[in-house]
């Protein structure tokens, strides 16, 4: 795919999932000590951001780090998850496997992108309305759907299950990485009797 060696992997990724994860499968590793590290850095640097867009009238570079740094627990659950469902196949390190996964994440990162221009160009009393529930509910629909096909891919062509297995695999994923996020943002939301019998 000559398309792919001129453009960025990650779009042709939420494009052609299945034909842009076999191309990037034939192309050498490369990313050096970054590799494993830059796409999930790089979405944890999103949230950050959006995080600062939606609470404050423009982009503080303080709040933004800090969100930064709490919410890479978003995707340290991703690879958590992977590390359990995508038992590499021969070959794949790691760092290669956690690459080649993120660069899935297109359709979050433009849902992301999407709640930053909502609250950067409208009064926070419209923006509220736009997002809730249109955005937080309606698009976020769409990037559910879309990224687990892109998934699904994945764990087809990268690490080379077949068609139940990807399934399988897609669904274990997802229980474990979701429940991990929710339980960490929604922990300190759980009714204290609920969370003393969940040991929380």
């Amino acid at each position: 795919m000559n398309r792919l060696r001129s453009g960025s992997p990650d779009a042709w990724v939420m494009v052609e999932p299945r034909s842009a994860f076999a191309a990037l499968m034939r192309q050498p590793a490369d990313g050096g000590i970054w590799l494993g590290v830059k796409r999930p850095l790089f979405l944890a640097f999103l949230l950050g951001c959006t995080i600062s867009l939606v609470t404050c009238p423009g982009l503080n570079l303080r709040l933004a780090t800090s969100a930064t740094a709490c919410w890479s627990f978003v995707p340290l659950a991703g690879i958590a998850a992977l590390v359990v469902v995508g038992r590499n196949r021969d070959g794949l390190s790691l760092a290669r496997t956690i690459d080649l996964y993120f660069t899935g994440q297109g359709p979050w990162a433009l849902w992301l992108i999407g709640l930053s221009a909502i609250w950067s160009f409208l009064q926070p009393a419209r923006a509220f309305a736009v997002s809730n529930p249109f955005w937080l509910v309606g698009a976020a629909s769409v990037a559910i759907v879309w990224s687990a096909w892109i998934d699904f891919c994945f764990l087809r062509l990268v690490l080379g299950r077949g068609l139940a297995g990807a399934w399988g695999g897609l669904l274990l994923q997802r229980l474990i990485s979701w429940t991990l996020v929710i339980l960490v943002f929604g922990a300190p939301a759980i009714p204290p009797d609920i969370a003393e019998r969940l040991k929380l």
